[in-house]
């Protein structure tokens, strides 16, 4: 008999599988669409809530969270 190693990798794969991280340009995308709806003075307090005055400024590691904030600013306009 020959052992595969090939039938249990998908497995090993599937529970390590991370979520892709988020791009600066999937960002921007949502932010510039949020500032069109007329939310600008409210992306820019994200921005600073999370350390920086543009986006290109901000650290990778706040992408999701600020995509989220960014995200729920329909529910409170």
């Amino acid at each position: 008999m020959v052992s595969s190693d090939a039938d249990a990798t998908p497995v090993a794969e599937a529970k390590t599988e991370k979520k892709p991280e988020l791009t600066l340009e999937e960002v921007r995308a949502v932010l510039e669409e949020k500032s069109r709806a007329g939310y600008t003075a409210a992306i820019r307090t994200l921005l600073q809530k999370y350390g920086a005055k543009k986006l290109s400024g901000e650290d990778p590691k706040h992408y999701e969270s600020l995509l989220k904030d960014a995200v729920e600013l329909d529910d409170g306009k």
